[in-house]
C-alpha cells in the first residue's frame, strides 16, 4: 500500500512537471519533437536507439562468457530490452529492471550468475553515467559561471553521492574486501549461516572476483559501455541538431549530462523531470527552454520504441504461459480420464 501510494505521488508530481513545463513552451514543442520521428531523421534516431540496445547486450554477454557461460545474443536482446522496460516505467530510471533480468536470466545459466553478470553490468552503466554526468554538469557550470542555478547545484549534490558509492566499492573490490559481511556485522551475523546468506555471499564473491582478477573482461567491458553511452551522447547531438540546425558539441555534452541527472529523480519514466531540467539547462545554455522541452520529448519519444518492444516481449511472455497452463490441464484431464 505504502508503495502504491509513494508511486502515485511521485507519478502526480511528474505531471504536474510535465504540464508546467508544457504550458511555459507551448504545446508546439511537441508537435517539433514528434515531427522528428515522421521522416529520415527518426529512422537514423531510432537506428541509433537500436544500435545503443545491441552494445548493451553485448557487454551483458560478454559478462556472462566471462563467467563461463554463453548464452545466445537474440536471448539477451529480450531480456535487457524488458529490463530497461521496468527501469524506464519505474521511479529511479536508472535502476528497477534488475530483478526482472536476473529472474529471466536464472533460466539460462543459474541464480548465481544471473545475478552477478546483471549487477556487474549496471555497475559498468553506473560508473560511465557518473563521467558523462560529470562531465556535462562542469561545463553546464562554464556555461553559466554560477552556482546559484538549482540543477547545478542538486548535480553536485548527485556526483558526490555517486563518487563515494563508486569509490568505497572500488576501492574494496581491487582488494577483494566483502562489503556484505560488512553489512551482516552491522545488523547481526545470524543471516551470513543462513542459505539465503551464503547465496549473497557467493554472488558477491564472484563479482568481486570478476572486478579485481578479470582484466581484461573489465576492459573490455568498460570498453563497450564508453562505446555504449558515446553512441547516447550521439543521439543527443543530432537531435539537438535536427531541432536548431547547426552543431552543438557543447551543449550535446550538456544535454546528456542532464538526461542522466533527470533519470535519478524518484519520478516514474523521469516524467515532467526530464523535460524541466532539460529545459532549465538549455535555457541556461542559451539554445532556449522550448527548445530543451522538444528536446526531452524526443529522447522519451525514442525510448518508448524500445519500451513498444518490451511490453511486447512481457505480453508475449504472459500469453505462452497462459497458453502453456490450458495445454498441461487438458493434458492432466486426459491422463485422469485414460486412468
Amino acid at each position: 500500500m505504502k508503495t502504491a501510494l509513494k508511486f502515485v505521488i511521485s507519478l502526480g508530481l511528474g505531471i504536474f512537471l510535465f504540464s508546467y513545463v508544457l504550458e511555459k513552451s507551448g504545446l508546439g514543442t511537441i508537435g517539433e519533437a514528434a515531427g522528428l520521428f515522421l521522416g529520415l531523421e527518426g529512422l537514423f534516431l531510432l537506428f541509433l536507439t537500436c544500435l545503443i540496445v545491441m552494445v548493451g547486450a553485448v557487454r551483458w554477454k560478454s559478462i556472462l562468457r566471462a563467467e563461463g557461460e554463453e548464452v545466445p545474443l537474440m536471448i539477451v536482446v529480450r531480456y535487457l530490452v524488458k529490463g530497461f522496460t521496468v527501469d524506464f516505467l519505474t521511479p529511479f530510471s536508472l535502476f528497477g529492471g534488475e530483478a526482472v533480468r536476473i529472474y529471466l536470466m536464472k533460466k539460462e545459466v543459474g541464480l548465481k550468475k544471473s545475478a552477478s553478470s546483471s549487477i556487474i553490468d549496471k555497475i559498468m552503466d553506473v560508473t560511465t553515467h557518473f563521467l558523462f554526468l560529470l562531465f556535462g554538469l562542469i561545463l553546464l557550470f562554464l556555461y553559466t559561471l554560477s552556482f546559484q542555478n538549482a540543477v547545478i547545484i542538486y548535480g553536485a549534490v548527485i556526483i558526490l553521492v555517486l563518487f563515494i558509492v563508486l569509490f568505497f566499492f572500488y576501492l574494496r573490490a581491487f582488494r577483494k574486501e566483502s562489503i556484505v559481511r560488512q553489512i551482516f556485522k552491522i545488523f547481526g551475523k545470524s543471516f551470513a549461516s543462513t542459505d539465503n546468506g551464503k547465496v549473497v555471499l557467493d554472488i558477491e564473491r564472484q563479482i568481486l572476483y570478476f572486478f579485481s582478477s578479470k582484466k581484461k573482461e573489465l576492459f573490455q567491458g568498460m570498453t563497450l559501455s564508453f562505446l555504449r553511452h558515446f553512441l547516447f551522447l550521439s543521439r543527443t547531438f543530432f537531435i539537438i541538431y535536427f531541432l536548431i540546425g547547426s552543431f552543438e558539441a557543447g551543449g550535446a555534452v550538456v544535454a546528456y549530462g542532464l538526461t542522466i541527472l533527470s533519470m535519478l529523480l524518484p519520478i516514474p519514466a523521469s516524467l515532467g523531470s526530464l523535460e524541466m531540467i532539460s529545459a532549465v539547462g538549455f535555457g541556461a545554455v542559451g539554445m532556449g527552454f522550448a527548445v530543451g522541452t522538444s528536446y526531452a520529448i524526443a529522447i522519451r519519444t525514442a525510448d518508448l520504441f524500445v519500451c513498444f518492444f518490451g511490453l511486447f516481449f512481457f505480453a508475449r511472455l504472459s500469453w505462452r504461459g497462459f497458453l502453456q497452463k490450458i495445454f498441461l490441464k487438458k493434458e492432466e484431464e486426459e491422463e485422469y480420464v485414460q486412468a
